[in-house]
């Protein structure tokens, strides 16, 4: 079939799997209303599929609609492949499909359309038909570099003979140096450069690289160093021309299968990209996802909004931003970036109805018009079927992603007139959609315009605090739950903004994130938080760590390693003292093997790697132990409602031991009260911070802090060295027990009631308790349950009768009762069962002691250490010093026209000038000998005289030679006696 003429370089040879003859129609006239000739052929079934891919007739593009019986999707474009592996293939979606080919773009197919919005097709054709074209050179090019390639180590003469026949620039690159080892005269034609020099610097052809298309290209040679690069970009040749390349590598094996080159061809496509077809095509639709560009968007809301002028109708505009979609990029390279683009803008154009539209703005924004559409749900509608589409996985590069999208809708007339003030509103609701949680649909309001206008002052303002220095560091106290020592401080970023006076975190660091301030001034923050604790060292102040909190790009980046040791070494910390804080969000994130990479680096370095808000993440155990965590800290929502009951409380403990269970030492974060940091020491936490003890200082007032308060009330405090304590509780001849225990190292306490026992337990720490048999004036299985509950670490016993013997030892299963007696009981066996329990308690404190010693230790052999590191390294300095000194007095004495002799402390010579070599050339003058011996005529140091030499008289007198207040030794200068 054929459509208006266009001549014969337009025609375009089309099979069309579809079996609606009705359908064949629409993508056909879809087809021709792009001015091309169109040669069509239908088959519906293998046969028909077999018979046309057989033919001599070489197809343009395929269409396959991916809903036929007859030829599944699947089954269908591997047939294809086998038959044409470089002929595109569009596949076409029914208008309620709600099947999204993901598979299928990984399996080879180019794009999709769906019916419901045809007017995609064309654009999608014209686009794929281009780099098919491309592609089919590329294939029959790169087949002759790997032939090349393989005549290469064998036969120089058959090397240059296939190496002639191929008229792009090619090149060749040992895979093991990464140097180029063949590079085809083409490269001087094209890039307008000697071949000599790129061999001397591998990094020359990309200089001329145009600079709008040098990131790009250098962030895909990076991801494809190895093979896989595919890119078009421009190069500005040293005589001013513009040329177009389209380049691509690929590896080269042996027979073993193993990497030994990397080929490359680069093609001169200037005058592809000039041909005016491209260009009017270019400058209407969007060259990544065919939609209409923002030329071509405007264009249309124009005709659009005369339309609803005229016809009294409303209209809605939606601008589409995909959420964090930076982080795709900078994690799984552009190449997934542009094939994310491409997919979404299939699925958004699905959304919408055929007469709506559809565009690409630029980046990752997109923008519809809904025409004719008068009620806000409708457009909220579309909205949130956008969301709900978007929200389905995605297959890119191998790997199966999630977008969400943020959207802005605005409508005409009461949202504005003109075309880009719709826009801008609609931009405006995007933004606070995103504010508000990301993944969201926001309708303009006129209150947005004053609200983002001040977000974008407080923007400018942001990028004008990291030039001027307004950012500054506060630190929070992290202090030990067992001697309530400060362990470190964690360093807290703050902006002190010159007319807003401190502003928190969470007002700018959102906003960090978005412009990309976060890397360079999370460097910053690693580089001052190491500055100070090496400062408080040098000044004796004890702040053993400083914990830095990274955020999720500092931790996927690629410098995040290197800009630890640089840190590290410009302030002169010890790796030891410094801890990275992370989420568990952050690590379950793509590329998780990349950061486990670096983070085993950092381990390896001595930098400690803390897990922030834990116990609030959906990741399994066995996900988390991957990662070399030091400790854990347990998020503020679990310590607040510690005290609220005995749910909360068990939950808290619960994450806790399972920390311990891992090895992992764990920190509260958002201690505010002393009841919240009791139960915590009763649970076994190893450390807490929050404004019980102090808020986040500057740090003035954090050394104040420091330097006057115990983190720890009195009666919290373990002492360092104390004696086990006992309590008895409610049982005859407790007394008589009490007095059997008094010679012994312990101190015991005898109540008679629950209540009394309750109430010294909230001020004491018990080792050992004993409580009398349950009866009805004594609740003693929930006294034992409320001290387990408070002091974990105590050992419990139950005196029980025979009476309740039964109901008891059932209670003991639940662990809060370590020993159950019998009574009637001898008050000496229960003394020797105390002794053997405070026996074991008191080894358990004993280790606790010196491990808090050894860990006190510890910190004081790397203050001392780095006391003599800095010692050491004042003295290589001083020598430096010294030695440059001697230099430049060796300098200065020898350029002298006196005689000019040097001794030491000693008297023996140590420097001579060439004129007193001369001078004295008949006594040898050799350095190390007396000068005494060798000059006896000499005056004495310190004094001055005369004396001949060769028949001439000579004045002389000494000097002293004095380096950093030090006499290293003297001068004896000579000088003719003219008189």
């Amino acid at each position: 079939m054929s459509g208006k003429s266009a001549g014969a370089a337009d025609i375009l040879s089309v099979l069309i799997l579809e079996s609606e003859t009705r359908e064949c129609e629409r993508l056909l006239q879809a087809l021709q209303s792009g001015g091309h000739t169109v040669f069509a052929r239908y088959a519906f079934n293998p046969s028909e599929l077999a018979a046309a891919l057989c033919e001599d007739q070489r197809w343009s593009i395929i269409l396959l609609n991916c809903n036929l019986e007859n030829l599944p999707a699947t089954e269908t474009l591997d047939t294809i492949r086998v038959a044409d592996p470089t002929v595109p293939v569009i596949l076409i979606l029914d208008r309620d499909s709600k099947f999204l080919p993901s598979g299928l773009l990984e399996s080879g197919a180019q794009d999709f359309v769906l019916k419901s919005n045809l007017s995609r097709l064309l654009p999608v054709v014209e686009r794929e038909c281009a780099n098919g074209l491309l592609r089919r050179d590329s294939e029959k090019t790169v087949q002759a570099v790997r032939d090349a390639a393989d005549a290469f180590g064998e036969s120089k003469a058959r090397f240059l003979q296939l190496a002639g026949n191929i008229p792009q620039c090619f090149w060749l690159v040992d895979a093991a140096t990464l140097q180029f080892t063949y590079i085809s005269p083409g490269y001087e034609q094209i890039w307008g450069e000697s071949v000599n020099k790129l061999y001397a610097d591998p990094a020359d052809w990309l200089r001329p690289v145009h600079a709008d298309d040098r990131e790009k290209l250098e962030n895909a040679l990076h991801l494809r160093r190895m093979g896989g690069l595919d890119e078009k970009f421009r190069v500005v040749r040293s005589d001013g021309r513009l040329r177009w390349l389209h380049a691509r590598n690929f590896a080269i094996r042996d027979d073993d299968g193993h990497v030994v080159s990397i080929g490359g061809i680069a093609d001169d496509i200037t005058s592809f990209v000039a041909d005016q077809s491209q260009v009017a095509h270019l400058a209407l639709f969007d060259a990544l996802t065919a939609l209409p560009n923002q030329i071509a968007f405007y264009d249309r809301l124009q005709n659009l909004l005369n339309i609803s002028r005229r016809k009294g109708m409303r209209l809605a505009v939606m601008i589409i931003d995909i959420d964090r979609f930076h982080v795709i990029n900078e994690t799984l390279g552009h190449v997934a970036g542009d094939e994310l683009l491409r997919q979404v803008a299939g699925r958004l154009s699905g959304v919408v109805r055929e007469g709506d539209t559809v565009g690409r703005l630029g980046g990752d924004v997109f923008a519809a018009i809904l025409a004719d559409t008068a009620e806000v749900d409708q457009a909220e509608l579309v909205a949130r079927r956008a969301i709900e589409t978007l929200a389905l996985p995605v297959q890119v590069e191998g790997h199966e992603v999630f977008a969400t999208a943020s959207v802005g809708i605005a409508f005409y007339p009461q949202h504005g007139e003109e075309r880009h003030e719709l826009v801008r509103n609609a931009e405006l609701a995007m933004r606070r959609a995103k504010e508000d949680g990301r993944n969201n649909v926001e309708l303009y309001a006129p209150d947005l315009q004053e609200a983002m206008r001040d977000q974008l002052f407080l923007e400018v303002d942001l990028r004008n605090a990291v030039v001027r220095g307004e950012f500054i560091l506060h630190y929070q106290p992290r202090l030990c739950c067992h001697s309530g020592r400060v362990q470190g401080v964690e360093a807290l970023l703050r902006w002190q903004h010159p007319s807003r006076g401190l502003i928190t975190p969470e007002q700018f660091l959102p906003l960090l994130e978005e412009t990309g301030l976060v890397l360079p001034v999370g460097r910053w923050v690693l580089i001052k938080a190491c500055e100070q604790v090496a400062a408080w060292h040098k000044a004796g102040v004890d702040v053993p760590v400083v914990s830095v909190n990274l955020s999720a790009r500092q931790l996927h980046s690629e410098t995040l390693f290197d800009d630890v040791v640089a840190a590290l070494s410009a302030s002169g910390l010890q790796a030891s003292m410094l801890e990275l804080e992370l989420t568990e969000s952050m690590l379950m994130q793509q590329h998780a093997t990349k950061v486990m990479h670096t983070l085993a680096r950092l381990k390896e370095l001595g930098v400690g790697l803390v897990l922030d808000g834990f116990g609030t993440g959906y990741s399994s155990l066995v996900q988390l132990r991957r990662f070399p965590i030091d400790a854990v800290k347990v998020d503020r929502s679990f310590v607040q409602d510690i005290t609220a009951g005995d749910n909360d409380a068990s939950l808290t403990r619960a994450i806790i031991n399972l920390a311990h269970s891992l090895k992992l030492k764990v920190v509260a974060v958002g201690v505010e009260s002393e009841g919240q940091l009791a139960l915590l020491i009763s649970h076994g936490c190893d450390a807490f911070q929050g404004y019980f003890y102090s808020r986040a200082l500057p740090v003035s007032q954090l050394e104040m802090t420091l330097a006057g308060r115990h983190g720890l009330p009195p009666h919290l405090q373990k002492p360092v060295k104390r004696q086990p304590t006992v309590l008895l509780a409610g049982f005859e001849g407790q007394q008589e027990v009490l007095a059997m225990l008094e010679p012994l190292p312990c101190h015991a306490v005898a109540v008679d009631g629950v209540a009394a026992a309750l109430e010294w337990l909230a001020a004491n720490w018990p080792d050992v308790i004993v409580c009398g048999s349950p009866r009805q004036d004594f609740a003693a299985l929930e006294l034992l349950q409320e001290a387990r509950r408070r002091y974990p670490e105590c050992e419990c016993f139950l005196l029980a009768d025979s009476c309740v013997w039964n109901s008891v030892a059932e209670a003991t299963n639940t662990g809060d009762i370590d020993h159950l007696l019998r009574l009637p009981l001898l008050p000496e066996h229960l003394c020797r069962l105390l002794q053997q329990a405070l026996a074991r308690r008191q080894v358990a404190l004993e280790f606790a002691d010196l491990a808090e010693a050894a860990a006190l230790s510890a910190r004081e052999l790397v203050r001392l250490e780095e006391s003599r590191m800095h010692l050491e390294a004042e003295n290589r300095l001083l020598h430096l010093r010294n030695r440059s000194g001697y230099a430049i007095l060796q300098a200065v004495v020898g350029e002298l026209p006196w005689p000019v002799l040097g001794v030491d402390r000693e008297g023996m010579l140590a420097l001579v000038n060439e004129v007193a070599q001369e001078l004295f050339a008949d006594r040898w003058p050799v350095l190390g000998t007396s000068l005494q011996a060798m000059l006896p005529e000499a005056p004495q140091q310190g004094g001055s005289g005369r004396l001949v030499v060769r028949d001439t008289p000579y004045r002389a007198w000494w000097r002293e030679v004095v380096i950093g207040g030090e006499i290293y030794g003297y001068l004896l200068f000579l000088q003719k006696d003219e008189l």
